[in-house]
């Protein structure tokens, strides 16, 4: 019976023991993988971090055990949603903007362009499908020089090129699509490198301008030479006293050449007994006054007093005087 009882005694004990080991490789492992466990959450927090554009922590800064109690996922989770909410809001205001940019671009009367630093389209307005690509059907990823030019490469005054090389911007004058006529200026688009990105380029339709004023030109050449061989005396003043232009009749009847009427005055050529009444209805005709007829003498560069009679006006831009016109004509002197 004793022999019995510690039989079962010894059992018991390395029973027990046997439970302490399992135990204890129970807890090991455990240990262990709490702290693979607390190494993940801490490298991943890290990780984190380290996207938000924080530090990452340190194990003297913070233990595994007030890591695990402070939550710092949950907490980097409600950061994120705040950024997130924030970059909602930048995406709304940036659509709002886009939106307001594409609105102007469409209202535009000019045509305008955007391609990348290859040279291809990258955005264009109506205006500029209307100028140019009317026919075209995918334009979006093609190269400029293809659609706008109609060549396989740059031609040698292509302003995206230019602006490209120099990284400021170009101007092209007079550029000629089919009958009509652009002015063409280009600026570039940087990053935050300052490396060029983008060309944006206007296109700017100045055939009707150009054609008006080759029409004026060719009208006041024309009215010049009328004038020019006219047999009367005709003269236009600036403001300052100074000519304008005098034609060939005046030029020879007062006996001055080109260089010399440069540097005459009209009270130069006005003889001295008419000096005061003449220069009072120059004032006058400046002020906006009307004179229909003048009566006056005239010096010529010899001396000889020129009786005239003729009529004069003022010419006015904006309201302020431009220069005045007089036709005159030689009269027989006063008895």
């Amino acid at each position: 019976m004793k022999l019995m009882e510690k039989a079962m005694g010894a059992f018991g004990r390395f029973a027990a023991a046997g439970e302490l080991d399992r135990l204890a490789r129970d807890n090991e492992l455990l240990r262990e993988r709490e702290q693979t466990a607390v190494t993940y959450i801490r490298r991943k927090i890290n990780q984190l971090l380290l996207v938000m554009g924080t530090l990452p922590l340190r194990p003297e800064e913070l233990d595994d055990q007030t890591l695990l109690e402070l939550d710092p996922i949950g907490i980097i989770a409600d950061s994120f949603a705040q950024v997130l909410d924030h970059l909602n809001q930048t995406n709304d205001k940036l659509k709002l903007a886009n939106r307001e940019i594409q609105a102007i671009l469409s209202a535009a009367g000019v045509g305008i362009l955007v391609v990348n630093s290859e040279m291809r389209i990258e955005a264009f307005n109506q205006k500029l499908r209307e100028l140019f690509l009317r026919d075209e059907g995918e334009i979006i990823g093609k190269p400029c020089y293809e659609l706008l030019c109609k060549r396989q490469d740059p031609p040698e005054s292509c302003t995206v090129e230019k602006v490209l090389a120099s990284r400021v911007g170009a101007h092209l004058t007079a550029w000629e699509f089919g009958d009509r006529l652009f002015d063409v200026a280009g600026a570039p688009i940087r990053n935050r490198y300052g490396d060029v990105t983008n060309v944006v380029i206007v296109y700017h339709d100045i055939t009707d301008r150009v054609r008006t004023e080759k029409a004026l030109r060719e009208t006041g050449e024309m009215y010049r030479n009328v004038f020019e061989h006219a047999s009367d005396l005709i003269q236009s003043v600036s403001p300052d006293g100074t000519f304008n232009f005098v034609n060939r009749a005046w030029r020879e009847t007062l006996g001055y050449n080109d260089a010399e009427v440069a540097t005459l005055t009209l009270s130069d050529i006005i003889h001295p007994d008419h000096r005061d009444e003449c220069l009072q209805n120059f004032r006058q005709l400046l002020a906006g006054a009307r004179i229909d007829r003048v009566d006056t003498v005239f010096i010529a560069r010899d001396g000889t007093p020129v009786p005239v009679e003729g009529n004069v006006s003022c010419i006015f831009a904006n309201g302020s005087p431009v220069a005045t016109s007089c036709i005159f004509r030689r009269v027989a002197p006063r008895v």
